[in-house]
Order: structure tokens, then sequence, then C-alpha cells
């Protein structure tokens, strides 16, 4: 059985606690740790910020999507926004010694470290698609007659 969750916000820095929170607690009822709760939603955080900065330029009047879904296997975010797009494939490297002390580049890396897979995608028309992705492990139930999930550690 799946769930889904979706928001529409506009892009203000404000709300980025609140949805790094609903993040967080979307993936701890799914079942991760509370320190994979954390990290999926510092991804998802991450990505946002970038769909207000990045992609909608700081336009109040943009929206950011941001919608959960998880089914028995994955627990997958997607946010978009409405901005012209960019080349995610020309960020800089942040490991790199001399962007060492730049903040720009940052919040790419992590999501990539954060969550199992991030995948980019132009929309049709405008705006940019970010793909979080993030598996769920199970054992068979230990003489319960159902599924136990085994959470995966990161």
């Amino acid at each position: 059985m799946g769930r889904k969750v979706k928001l529409r916000l506009w892009s203000r820095i404000a709300y980025v606690d609140l949805v790094h929170e609903v993040a967080e607690d979307l993936a701890r009822e799914a079942g991760f740790s509370k320190n994979a709760a954390l990290n999926i939603g510092l991804a998802v955080r991450e990505a946002v910020i970038n769909a207000i900065k990045h992609g909608n330029g700081m336009e109040a009047t943009k929206p950011v999507e941001i919608a959960f879904e998880q089914n028995s296997d994955l627990f997958r975010v997607r946010v978009r926004d409405e901005g012209p797009g960019f080349d995610w494939d020309r960020t800089i490297d942040p490991l790199d010694p001399e962007n060492i002390f730049r903040t720009s580049g940052r919040g790419i890396f992590f999501m990539k470290h954060f969550v199992d897979q991030v995948t980019f995608l132009r929309r049709r028309g405008k705006g940019t698609e970010v793909v979080l992705e993030k598996r769920l492990e199970h054992v068979g139930g230990a003489g319960r007659g159902g599924e136990v999930m085994k959470r995966r550690r990161g």
C-alpha cells in the first residue's frame, strides 16, 4: 500500500524548516531510523533551498511543489520549481581544494550522500524536478506472520 503527501508552497526560505520537519517525520513513519530520517530531511531541505534560491530565483510568487511517495520498497521525494533550470553536470565539486571555502555546490553533494539516488529532470516548459530516493529493506518476520522492516543505515 502506498502513501502520498503533497505540499505546494511559495518560494520563501521561511518554509524550509517546515518542509524539513515534514520530510523527517514521514521518513520516520516509513520505518527509517532517527539518523536515516534526519539525513532524508536534510536532503529534502537542500533540494527545496535550491528550488527556491536557484530555481525560482527567490521570487516569492513562484511555487515549489514537494511530493512524498512511499511504497513497500521505496521512499521518494520530488521537488519541483518553475525556474529556468540549470545544468546540474556543471556544479562545482565542493571537495576540490580550490572550492573548499565556496558556499555553492554543497547542496547537491549533500543530497547525493544522504539518499540512495538523486535524479534531475528538466520539466516540459520550465523548471527542474529533483527526485530523491531512499530504499527500504525488508526481512521475513520472525514468527509474527508479517514483514519486519530492516532499517537501512545512513
